[in-house]
């Protein structure tokens, strides 16, 4: 299978851990690195609208405000949506007031599964920030004018904060998560979707006798249930489909060896948020944006 694997940064600096950073004080205020255009939906959007929006500007989290006042009533999550559609614990819901009809159920509002936002106002400090991705373990976090009236003005990402240079002198390897959870293509998708909520995994490598040879992310999975790609109404049917039907086959793979920065900059390059580590064509680890924010920020 064709990889596209990269050669950035294989040279490794194992001096002290300081680095150039775009994010230069933790302690600056979170509006330096916010994003102010920020998409927000409204709680009577469809599920299907906003897996599209999802799509459509790669954000995996997406603020729910009141469409009069933009106030923040809660967030729509993309693996809220794939617990929903694709078999977990609110896979309850289409069964129980849709008769199990995938049709239906994507139509209905993201209010029906939208959890609490965590968020900050705009004074908060970009450490703040770095606090609540860390331990809260989420990817972006409104930001409200102040903590009364929960006016949505900005958001920030993990990759706001993602740091960036050239070394950082720690090396995939020591950070990547080791022995990842996989995928085999016989796999059925709500089995992949299963396993990916009970994880809060956002991608799973596709293996074939101990070779990696695809991935399947958690927008692979909503776009094909989202845009109603499938053959019948019955979720049960839908959800019976092999992960070999929409998996993808070309994967940016890195090696232990490099340098943890060469992650930050793939991200920037490719808008990527993890890579499978692979040695001699198999799979050894996974590394992501959020692997790169604790092992700088957090200290591993």
């Amino acid at each position: 299978m064709p990889q596209g694997k990269s050669d950035i940064g294989k040279s490794l600096d194992r001096g002290p851990r300081e680095f150039k950073t775009r994010v230069v004080e933790k302690e600056g205020n979170v509006m330096l690195v916010a994003e102010k255009n920020v998409v927000t939906t409204h709680p009577m959007n469809s599920i299907k609208n906003v897996a599209k929006l999802m799509d459509r500007y790669d954000f995996r989290r997406i603020p729910i405000t009141d469409a009069g006042t933009g106030r923040l009533e809660g967030l729509a999550v993309a693996l809220d949506i794939l617990d929903f559609l694709g078999g977990g614990e609110k896979y309850n819901i289409i069964l129980k007031d849709y008769d199990g009809n995938l049709l239906s159920a994507i139509n209905c509002p993201i209010g029906k599964i939208m959890r609490k936002a965590s968020f900050v106002d705009k004074k908060a400090s970009i450490d703040d920030i770095v606090k609540i991705i860390i331990k809260k373990h989420t990817s972006a976090i409104p930001i409200v004018e102040d903590e009364r009236d929960k006016k949505v003005i900005a958001i920030v990402t993990e990759r706001d904060i993602l740091p960036l240079a050239e070394s950082f002198g720690i090396t995939i390897g020591e950070t990547m998560q080791k022995k990842p959870i996989v995928s085999s293509l016989g796999m059925m998708i709500s089995d992949v979707s299963k396993v990916m909520v009970r994880n809060r995994f956002r991608r799973l490598p596709v293996i074939r006798e101990d070779k990696l040879i695809g991935i399947i992310t958690v927008f692979d999975i909503l776009k094909f249930l989202g845009y109603g790609e499938f053959c019948g109404v019955k979720a049960e049917d839908v959800l019976s489909e092999r992960v070999e039907k929409i998996m993808s086959k070309e994967v940016i793979t890195v090696d232990r060896d490099q340098d943890l920065a060469d992650v930050s900059k793939l991200v920037k390059e490719t808008g990527i948020g993890g890579f499978p580590v692979v040695e001699d064509g198999k799979l050894i680890g996974i590394v992501t944006t959020s692997d790169v924010i604790r092992a700088i920020y957090a200290g591993g």
